[in-house]
């Protein structure tokens, strides 16, 4: 119940992406927007929240194992998220270049922590 509590943040946000990813694509049709590759700048953000959070949660965790197994775990998440996406869900298409920009989005999580104002940084863990 305690991990529950201290991480609810990153398994609440990991439901959010799983019903972006997994909503009929005809939900977010409705939504008029015309940038080129505009879905890949979404899956980086959805995937760069998520990296806040993990690097949030892991301030006080010294042991380089605890560093490397969150941000992992998200890693294949976004790959099995384009997989189920490809094999299983008929209004959408597993791209593996969403899958680079999650990754891309969890790295520059990473790296901008570091030069958060500490207000904000408290707000995220």
């Amino acid at each position: 119940m305690a991990a529950i509590k201290k991480y609810y943040k990153i398994i609440i946000w990991i439901f959010i992406i799983a019903y972006l990813c997994f909503a009929p694509s005809d939900e977010f049709k409705k939504i008029h927007i015309t940038i080129p590759h505009f879905d890949k700048i979404v899956h980086w953000g959805m995937f760069f929240i998520l990296g806040l959070f993990i690097t949030a949660a892991k301030i006080k965790k010294k042991k380089i194992i605890y560093t490397i197994i969150p941000y992992a775990f998200a890693i294949l998440y976004g790959g099995i998220i384009e997989i189920i996406q490809m094999l299983f869900i008929y209004s959408r298409n597993g791209d593996f270049f969403d899958w680079i920009a999650d990754i891309i989005g969890i790295f520059s999580a990473i790296l901008v922590f570091e030069y958060l104002p500490s207000k904000i940084k408290l707000l995220l863990s």
